[in-house]
């Protein structure tokens, strides 16, 4: 970050445009508190969790000050029966995997068609066993708390009938902070995994039958991010897209998907408000409407 700023400032943006501030833990709510407190910060920012985002929120409201969040995420991914089982199973290992699991668009939960259902799991697991061998290094999480909740979610699944088609939550690995990819079959709507994000390399499978059913249950969740459809019908691609609620629906890609052009941001306990492209642009301008007469 202090590299990030430091070009900015050598391309000749004035100083105190952008300014980076460090602080630890423990002073992070009376800093923060002072930067939206402060009169010359017009509209804040904030990418991160949804508890912080929305004490954020309820800060800024106090101050009357406009607020951008992109929060927390739940992603789903549709798998239909028509859909290219391959590409499907590729781009589900990424979307839930990359980055072990910590990005906010990280694929959390996949519902799979039940005539396919068999057929994807199969080629899923081979997917991710090739991905991560279990002679070759695991995922590293943030710290050994993050690998503490994801085992602790799928304890609670499993402890309630679900089972596990990828990974092992008593496994050891060579640090305390690295967690291997797991994928949780069977999940009902009273575990914690159902509702919770993860944040790490933990993903739910689901068996659906109709259209109906699958846009249900991707949206029976707090959040609403991004989501992924994997069809080869662009018509029923786009009937999920219109219903299902949230920032973005990427047809037979991964939910990981963001570019300069595509605007980006969620609904819900996502967030709201826009990045990139014009219309992230417009977030960070005001109208003033001035009229003369003669």
């Amino acid at each position: 970050m202090r590299a990030l700023v430091s070009a900015f400032h050598e391309a000749g943006l004035p100083k105190g445009v952008i300014n980076m501030i460090a602080h630890d833990r423990d002073t992070a709510a009376e800093i923060t508190s002072a930067l939206i407190a402060n009169p010359h910060i017009k509209k804040i920012n904030f990418t991160g969790s949804t508890n912080v985002g929305r004490a954020i929120g309820r800060l800024a409201g106090e101050h009357l000050k406009p607020v951008i969040l992109e929060l927390g995420g739940k992603a789903p991914a549709i798998v239909w029966e028509d859909a290219d089982l391959d590409a499907a199973a590729q781009q589900c290992a990424l979307g839930a995997f990359l980055n072990g699991g910590q990005i906010c668009m990280s694929t959390e939960r996949i519902i799979v068609h039940k005539k396919v259902k068999s057929q994807f799991q199969e080629k899923l697991r081979a997917v991710v066993n090739g991905m991560f061998p279990s002679d070759g290094p695991a995922p590293i999480l943030i710290n050994e708390m993050a690998v503490k909740r994801n085992k602790a979610l799928v304890e609670d699944a499993t402890s309630k009938g679900a089972t596990l088609i990828v990974g092992d939550v008593e496994a050891l690995e060579s640090r305390g902070a690295e967690l291997r990819p797991i994928i949780v079959d069977k999940v009902a709507p009273d575990m914690d995994i159902y509702k919770m994000e993860s944040f790490g390399p933990t993903v739910s499978l689901y068996e659906i039958e109709t259209e109906e059913e699958a846009i249900e249950l991707a949206n029976d969740s707090d959040y609403g991010l991004t989501s992924a459809v994997f069809t080869e019908d662009l018509r029923r691609g786009l009937r999920f897209a219109r219903e299902i609620d949230c920032g973005a629906v990427h047809i037979n890609n991964m939910t990981v998907h963001d570019e300069p052009a595509l605007p980006h941001g969620g609904t819900k306990s996502s967030g709201f408000g826009r990045f990139n492209s014009s219309v992230g642009l417009d977030e960070w301008v005001r109208t003033k409407t001035v009229t003369f007469k003669n």
